[in-house]
Order: structure tokens, then C-alpha cells, then sequence
């Protein structure tokens, strides 16, 4: 399945649907984060569905192995309530990111909830640049990342009274039964598979891993991947860019990709590039609409209105998905033509 496009709020260029906003999200380290989990949470008894048995993975992807660790992940001890911030801090500087706990906190530490939301670490990961993608919520997707070598931040429900905890997962054994984590104060904290899942699964086994552009996370689909990219282009156009771009190289005809190549130049009012990204998209998926209402629009921003109208007339006898954004590219361009004085 491809993501489909929509309407942006002004004129009638389209664009890749956003990651949906996490609604409900969970509160890391505060009293008062079972209310905000509401629906999302799971009860440590007998609704708990282990993934893991004697040895044994649910699910788990062919040629995993047996045992896998991250090397060189930085550790930042918290014994307060920057658990998101250290966390996530140890996941940005491994990508090679430039930042800190100190800059992070602003950003992610919510005082009067003495915590972090689960969103607010997704943003932050997008604004220093890199691609958050949530993973699947099953031990064996969290595995596979760690086997490729990508640590892995998961949200716990952890400690007496239970709070919510965010820590970084740098290993696993199957074999000895163990999951290794930087939590809190410990580098190096190593709990039986169980005992970590038990913790992970009241927050619906949340987790995420962040990821330079160009860089992908194990098992990721296409669409998948560009579902966590679309957000970048509010906040970082130049790593949505490299992430696109990266993308057409995997999938060749990811057209949602060059749809947002071409909406990253038309922003910038580079309409000839936009044209050119619009016209592959278009190319990509020759039964869809949107990209020939947005190269009809690129090409009307640079002045070649034959051209435009010539565009937009495709669109609008495809017809699918989005048949009243077309007629109104369509009456624009007419407009503009009739103020030129073209036939």
C-alpha cells in the first residue's frame, strides 16, 4: 500500500500524507501517565501475551541471530526525570547528530508532568535531523533492529510505585535469555526477555529507533519508511530531501518520494526541478492525479501555462483521487490564461 496524498491547506499542490499525531500519548516518568495512556495500556496479568518462550521468538524474521549487542552508543546516567532526554540523546549522538541531555530537555521535559510524551521525542528527533520510525509492536521488530546494528529506544512501565520509563536497548541474547539496556543510572542493565516485555507490553510495546537519512531500518517497507519521512519537510527540508532521495534509490518507482522532492523545490520556489520530480512521479503512477495536478502547478508557477493546461486536462480525466483539487488547478490555470490572452 502507498500513502496517499492530500490536500495541503493552501493553493492546490498536494502532498504525501503526514504521520498521524500520537493521540493519548504516554507520559515517561510521571504519576499520572496511566491516564494518559488510557486505552493504550495492557494489565500485567492474565490479558499478557508473551512473544518470547524458552528459547523460542514470535515472529522472528529468517536469519536473525542468535545474540547481537550496538557498539558505541553513549550512555547519560539520569537519576531524575530525564529519561527522554538522556535517551534520546545516546540515539541522536550515535547517528551522529550533534546534541545533549542540556539541549534536550527544553525541548522534550514537560515540568508540570515531570515527564516526556512520546510525541515530543518523535519531534525532537525530526527537528535535529534524523528519521523517527515506530516500530512494529512485536519483540522480534525490536530484535532486528538491534541485529542491524540500530539501538532502540522503548518505553517501560518500570519501578515501585510503577512509572513510565524510556531506556535505550542495546542487546539481546536468546540463548541466555537476556535483553540488555541504558536505563536510568545503569549502562549496562540486563533483564531476563520476559521481565523487559512484561515492562514494555503496558505501553502497547511502543518504541522507536532514529536514523540518519539514507539510512534504513531493518525489515522497513516502503510505505512504512515514507511515513516517517513526510514530517521532515516542516521542520528539516534538507534531511527529507537526502531521505527521498535515498528512497528512489531503494524503490525505484517510490513515487511518493518524488512527489515530495517536488514539493520540497516548489517550496523553494525551484519549479523547473519541481516539475522535473512531479513529472517522474507521475511517470511512477500513471493512474493517479496528483502528480499531474502538481506538476500543472509547477509548471504554472514557471510561466509555461499551454503546458500547465495540457497537465491539468490529464488530471482531471483520470479523475482519482482528489477530482475537485484538479478542476481547481484547472479554473486557475484557464484564469491565468485568460489574463495572458492565450487560446
Amino acid at each position: 500500500m502507498t500513502p496517499r496524498a492530500t490536500p495541503s491547506i493552501a493553493g492546490s499542490i498536494l502532498k504525501p500524507g503526514r504521520l498521524r499525531a500520537l493521540r493519548g500519548a504516554s507520559l515517561a516518568a510521571a504519576v499520572i501517565a496511566g491516564a494518559l495512556l488510557g486505552g493504550c495500556a495492557l494489565p500485567l496479568g492474565s490479558a499478557y501475551k508473551p512473544q518470547y518462550s524458552h528459547g523460542t521468538l514470535l515472529g522472528a524474521p529468517a536469519g536473525l541471530p542468535a545474540r547481537a549487542q550496538v557498539a558505541g552508543v553513549p550512555f547519560y546516567a539520569d537519576d531524575r526525570s530525564y529519561c527522554g532526554p538522556a535517551s534520546l540523546a545516546a540515539v541522536l549522538n550515535w547517528s551522529g547528530a550533534d546534541t545533549s541531555v542540556a539541549a534536550l530537555v527544553p525541548q522534550l521535559y514537560t515540568p508540570k508532568l515531570d515527564g516526556t510524551l512520546q510525541v515530543d521525542m518523535l519531534g525532537a528527533t525530526r527537528r535535529a535531523g534524523r528519521v523517527a520510525y515506530v516500530l512494529p509492536h512485536e519483540l522480534a521488530a525490536l530484535f532486528a533492529q538491534v541485529a542491524a546494528g540500530i539501538p532502540v529506544v522503548a518505553l517501560q512501565r518500570v519501578g515501585a510505585p510503577l512509572n513510565w520509563h524510556f531506556a535505550v536497548v542495546t542487546g539481546y541474547d536468546l540463548k541466555a535469555d537476556t535483553v540488555t539496556l541504558q536505563s536510568s543510572t545503569a549502562a549496562s542493565l540486563v533483564l531476563s526477555i520476559g521481565q523487559f516485555d512484561r515492562s514494555w507490553a503496558p505501553g502497547g510495546r511502543w518504541a522507536f529507533v532514529a536514523l540518519k537519512p539514507g539510512e534504513f531500518p531493518a525489515g522497513v517497507t516502503e510505505f512504512d519508511y515514507l511515513h516517517a519521512v513526510s514530517p521532515l519537510e516542516g521542520v528539516a527540508p534538507e534531511a527529507a530531501r537526502q531521505a527521498y532521495e535515498a528512497a528512489v534509490q531503494r524503490w525505484p518507482k517510490a513515487w511518493i518520494a518524488m512527489m515530495g522532492l517536488g514539493n520540497l523545490a516548489y517550496a523553494r520556489k525551484d519549479y523547473a526541478r519541481a516539475a522535473i520530480h512531479f513529472a517522474q512521479a507521475a511517470r511512477a503512477k500513471p493512474d493517479d492525479g496528483d502528480p499531474l495536478n502538481n506538476l500543472a502547478q509547477a509548471l504554472l508557477a514557471a510561466g509555461d501555462l499551454r503546458a500547465a493546461r495540457g497537465t491539468i486536462d490529464q488530471a482531471v480525466r483520470i479523475g482519482t483521487p482528489n477530482p475537485d483539487v484538479y478542476r481547481r488547478t484547472q479554473a486557475q490555470i484557464e484564469a491565468a490564461l485568460q489574463r495572458s490572452g492565450i487560446e
